[in-house]
């Protein structure tokens, strides 16, 4: 399995979700001053705060709130190891694409 949580994650999303676009932002940097750690193995390695945007077909016939109980199902893991915070962008290429 891969090491870092990032990249787990990254993994995860990729492989279930095939998206067209897919950032993951690590900003736990951003929360260093204020998050204590609390001995699991995301806060020890300062991977604790993520931002998600992601845009899938998978997400077509869903209302937001299925497409968000999805991602967490697929990073559950990841979320009961150490993750404290994931806020994300969830869309369908079309969503995306009317701006």
């Amino acid at each position: 399995m891969l090491e870092h949580r990032f990249l787990r994650m990254l993994w995860k999303l990729e492989t279930a979700l095939s998206p067209t676009t897919l950032k993951l932002i690590n900003d736990s940097h951003k929360h260093s001053s204020h998050y204590v750690k609390d001995g699991s193995s995301a806060s020890d390695s300062g991977e604790t705060h993520f931002r998600l945007q992601i845009v899938s077909n998978t997400f077509e016939t869903m209302p937001m709130l299925k497409r968000h109980q999805l991602v967490y199902g697929l990073l559950d893991e990841e979320l009961k190891s150490g993750v404290h915070a994931l806020t994300m962008s969830t869309k369908t290429p079309e969503e995306a694409n009317a701006k």
